[in-house]
């Protein structure tokens, strides 16, 4: 019986290739300045720090 890892998905391939890349759209650019400025002032929930602790 052969593994079924062993296949190649042709489906996840072809979307990856034409994905377009949103990382220097300026609506998301400004969405990340604007967290990174509110966890700098804030900080970051301690209770998100905690279950990242347990989960890793």
């Amino acid at each position: 019986m052969k593994n079924p890892t062993d296949k190649k998905s042709n489906a996840t391939d072809s979307k990856a290739d034409h994905a377009r890349d949103y990382g220097n759209d300026p609506y998301f650019v400004k969405k990340a300045n604007k967290s990174k400025a509110f966890l700098e002032k804030h900080g970051f929930p301690k209770e998100l720090v905690d279950k990242k602790q347990f989960q890793a």
